[in-house]
């Protein structure tokens, strides 16, 4: 396919994708519909791109946020307590010891107030998300403008993406800049994820520069956005040395300190969400139906990380291989499963082309069909057909990858001999 014909796929993804945010909330048949589209579109592109440069998928990728961007979010609310945080910040309110429903805020509230999700809960997000909050509201407290430093952040991932890459190609890049999700979550629904994610790349790049200290500092800072990074906390100890796992639990830590005057609100809200949330999880729905306490699935989820963790540090492991396999199993095993956590996982899978995770980039979107409902009745609708349809395709082609791989390592170990020379037949 020539060059031509695959961004007109690119073109016809465009055009989807921009329809649906200016179709917005109209769910579920047309934006599943044009999500559908854009998604089929972008793996017809991806699977055709040989013959473009660099300059035409750096191009083409910027574009498709460009005309999102301007776009209102309608199919997340979260954009509102990012700027809700930054604003009670800039007013001397610590965002953790107050919910936004408090009546201590009353005077705070502005024309966009009520639309902030979960009122009566005091913010879950981390201290370096924090600060980029306030920064921003000092700025202006607008959404229009914290997207636009997502967005940034997003296209940093996918320059930092492309030198960690370097070697498989341009196959990554491409995978990561035209990814309809990320596409539809950050540039039309600004989420903060793009931060934290292009910090822990950071991490990478200079781990495998051999920058220990950097790369402790900047996994350091994607935990300071949301915890993932951390997982790796052993295993850079191992291979990098205490500074740069000291640096990447310090980093969080020290930036918590602004915020203690909180005292047992701190960890208020994820406390909160860890007992309370669920929303289209995955194994972790199975998970309820054995026999045992409540929080048994839970508890299975977590042995899971830790055992991948254990793994890493016995069969050494690299930093990224880790990262990959811990945060996958958490959001496959995790009770809540929205549509933006797979972007932590999005680098990995375009970097080591798992098929089954760009698969679930794809399925996932589907969780939505369920929000018009949700906005009318404050019930959303689960059903098992469609938690089938969003998990089932994916983790069958997660499990068939995996075995497969599996499969040819064995057979490739069994025409090895312990020299490292290959069995000769008769």
């Amino acid at each position: 396919m020539t060059a031509r014909w695959v961004l007109a796929l690119v073109a016809v993804e465009a055009i989807a994708l921009w329809a649906l945010a200016w179709v917005g909330s109209a769910t579920p048949v047309p934006a599943l519909l044009l999500f559908a589209t854009a998604f089929l579109a972008y793996a017809a592109a991806v699977s055709n791109a040989g013959d473009l440069t660099r300059k035409q998928i750096w191009v083409s990728g910027v574009l498709l946020r460009i005309g999102m961007l301007p776009l209102l979010p309608k199919l997340s609310e979260d954009i509102y307590r990012y700027v809700w945080d930054g604003w009670v910040q800039r007013s001397g309110v610590n965002p953790f010891a107050y919910a936004p429903a408090a009546e201590e805020l009353e005077s705070l509230r502005t024309d966009w107030w009520s639309i902030i999700n979960h009122p009566d809960v005091s913010t879950i997000y981390p201290p370096g998300a924090q600060v980029i909050f306030v920064a921003l509201a000092w700025l202006g407290p607008t959404w229009w403008l914290f997207k636009l430093a997502w967005v940034m952040a997003d296209l940093v991932v996918a320059w930092l993406l492309e030198r960690w890459s370097a070697a498989e190609g341009r196959t990554p890049l491409l995978l990561y800049l035209w990814s309809p999700l990320l596409l539809v979550e950050v540039a039309w629904g600004g989420h903060l994820d793009p931060v934290g994610i292009a910090a822990m790349v950071a991490g990478l790049v200079f781990a495998e520069a051999a920058q220990h200290g950097r790369a402790g500092l900047m996994l350091g800072l994607g935990a300071s956005i949301k915890f993932a990074p951390l997982a790796v906390v052993p295993l850079l100890w191992r291979r990098h040395g205490w500074v740069a796992a000291a640096l990447a639990v310090a980093v969080p830590l020290i930036l918590y300190i602004p915020f203690a005057s909180a005292g047992s609100m701190l960890f208020a809200g994820l406390r909160t969400y860890a007992d309370i949330w669920e929303f289209n999880a995955g194994l972790y729905r199975l998970l309820e139906y054995l026999p045992g306490p409540e929080d048994l699935p839970k508890w299975i989820g977590a042995t899971v990380v830790l055992s991948i963790v254990i793994r890493s540090l016995m069969s050494r492991w690299t930093l990224g291989r880790t990262l990959f396999w811990t945060i996958g199993a958490a959001l496959i095993l995790s009770p809540t499963l929205h549509p933006w956590y797979l972007l932590w996982v999005l680098p990995f899978a375009c970097k080591y082309r798992s098929r089954g995770w760009l698969l679930y980039t794809g399925t996932i979107f589907f969780a939505y069909a369920g929000r018009d409902t949700y906005l009318a009745t404050g019930t959303w609708p689960e059903p098992a057909w469609l938690s089938g349809l969003i998990h089932g395709s994916p983790l069958a082609l997660l499990a068939w990858d995996g075995w497969r791989s599996r499969t040819s390592h064995r057979l490739s170990s069994r025409d090895q001999i312990p020299g490292g020379e290959q069995r000769r037949e008769g």
